[in-house]
């Protein structure tokens, strides 16, 4: 084999152990605290990833695109905890009265008078329509926490 050949294939045998050793150790959430948002129901659209963990309190700039009141379908990554908000900086809207979500949903009530003001997703969840929940084209704040 002449030096060129034994250069190259040093070259490549090296390029290919670092590759290993990268994808051999990451960190234990490395790549796994995630957000992906789409603009249409069953996880189709235009698509933007967010990377945990993140506090936006608006997603009007969102990679360089207006996300508010837009989001329509989400997977949170299997690392992720998100909370997404209807008003923007993660405020409530305090003028009305108080809303007991979860007890109306295990009493088969849906008052349209009350909205909730958040909504939690756990890790590796799947929402393939924010209209089932009231949240239809409804997020304007979101909190990405990296779980361990």
């Amino acid at each position: 084999m002449n030096t060129t050949n034994s250069r190259i294939l040093r070259f490549a045998g090296g390029i290919a152990a670092l590759a290993l050793a990268g994808f051999s150790s990451p960190s234990p959430a490395a790549g796994d605290c995630w957000l992906d948002i789409y603009d249409q129901t069953d996880f189709k659209g235009n698509h933007v990833r967010i990377e945990g963990p993140a506090e936006l309190a608006s997603l009007a700039k969102l990679n360089g695109e207006n996300w508010d009141n837009r989001i329509d379908s989400l997977v949170v990554g299997p690392k992720a905890q998100v909370l997404a908000y209807r008003q923007e900086s993660f405020k409530e809207d305090t003028s009305g009265p108080i809303y007991h979500g979860d007890a109306l949903k295990n009493w088969k009530e849906s008052p349209k008078t009350y909205s909730d003001v958040e909504i939690a997703f756990g890790p590796d969840h799947k929402e393939h329509h924010l209209g089932e929940l009231n949240f239809h084209h409804n997020i304007n704040s979101l909190k990405i926490k990296c779980l361990p």
